[in-house]
């Protein structure tokens, strides 16, 4: 989908904000958000409902804030939750909940991360020093193929192996495991004359978002 949380390329956004020695967590709140999104089996989609945060709010917000505005949502729209135990902090007899970490099994759980790379079989569509075109696409659903690349000419610099496409597995449609690739856009590809003829952009992109040059 297009919206705000796609920047990309975007004038007037204002300059990247450097911390120095910035911490993991600037509050107690946010940890416990970062605790709650990882401890708790919720379904495929989180980065999708952050999406779906309206643009006003979405530029107002922390990082955290839409970590947890999008965990509620998540939980509200799949049932594990009820608007009233949102509002009570009480639990309602017989609403699904989902699988909830102990803190036995933290660092065993830990330790295995969720990775999305899969060892399939599936065979590659493009090979590194191949050309190829990003797709002109604009779902009204999930991607992660940047706006700014779209119908622009590149390489494929290398290839990073099979993983979940995001676009199906966003809404439960299945991981539909492909290649992915970094490819190398020319700045002047994307942003015309006035960039540097010396400057190059690198973006992983799946299969599904490629087609031959």
């Amino acid at each position: 989908m297009n919206g705000i949380h796609d920047m990309g390329g975007m004038q007037d956004m204002g300059p990247v904000q450097y911390e120095k020695n910035e911490p993991v967590f600037h509050a107690d709140w946010e940890r416990r958000v970062f605790a709650m999104v990882w401890a708790t089996d919720t379904p495929p989609g989180s980065r999708y409902q952050r999406d779906l945060i309206p643009p006003a709010e979405y530029l107002r917000m922390s990082y955290y804030e839409k970590w947890l505005t999008g965990f509620v949502n998540l939980m509200l729209k799949h049932g594990m939750i009820t608007p009233s135990e949102l509002e009570t902090g009480k639990r309602v007899p017989g609403t699904r909940k989902g699988k909830l970490l102990t803190a036995a099994k933290v660092p065993v759980e830990l330790a295995k991360g969720d990775p999305s790379i899969r060892n399939v079989p599936v065979a590659p569509r493009f090979h590194a020093g191949q050309g190829v075109r990003a797709r002109n696409m604009n779902p009204v659903t999930h991607t992660r193929l940047p706006r700014y690349t779209r119908a622009k000419i590149g390489t494929i610099e290398r290839d990073h192996g099979v993983f979940i496409f995001p676009d199906t597995n966003a809404h439960s449609l299945g991981e539909k495991p492909q290649h992915v690739y970094s490819v190398r856009f020319a700045a002047r590809e994307l942003w015309g004359e006035q960039a540097s003829r010396h400057d190059s952009v690198y973006v992983d992109m799946w299969d599904d978002y490629l087609e031959p040059a």
